[in-house]
């Protein structure tokens, strides 16, 4: 590969506020002053999110913090995303009690009713984002990244209420 082509790839294209809003509020609820103070970039198949601040013309590996993925359809919000504006969400959220909170956090599926639509979630435990969710037809699949999961050994006892 060569080094011009290399650092094309690493091009982050700013991207319009309300595109990105748009898609949240659509799917979230979440307002689009949620998303005051920040700034949107593709590159490749995802978008990331910077406060704003004016970027010098480089080439980034990265920068701010991945939201979302745009390799499939649906797009897919990262759980550190939902983590810092999942709390903003006024539909397709879902909370989950003390024992649906730790399969959740081992990474389950388990089977939760909701009148959400199918698709993915925002998944709280005692008012806190817990992170992405997967829901379709009563079953909620965790969408929690291997690297971030809870131990299985942890038993429900254990964790306070």
């Amino acid at each position: 590969m060569s080094p011009r082509s290399s650092r094309i790839r690493n091009v982050f294209e700013p991207l319009d506020l309300s595109l990105i809003t748009k898609l949240w509020q659509d799917r979230f609820g979440i307002p689009e002053q949620a998303f005051s103070g920040c700034k949107f970039f593709r590159k490749a198949q995802s978008i990331w999110v910077i406060s704003d601040v004016d970027l010098p013309r480089l080439s980034y590996e990265t920068i701010g913090m991945r939201i979302m993925s745009c390799k499939d359809r649906p797009w897919k919000p990262t759980t550190s995303a939902l983590q810092v504006f999942g709390r903003y969400a006024a539909k397709n959220l879902i909370h989950l009690n003390r024992e649906e909170a730790k399969i959740f956090l081992e990474g389950g599926s388990q089977g939760i009713e909701s009148d959400c639509e199918p698709g993915y979630v925002v998944v709280f435990y005692r008012g806190d984002v817990l992170g992405c969710g997967l829901y379709s037809h009563g079953k909620l699949v965790s969408q929690i990244p291997k690297e971030r999961r809870m131990a299985s050994t942890v038993k429900s006892e254990d964790c306070p209420d």
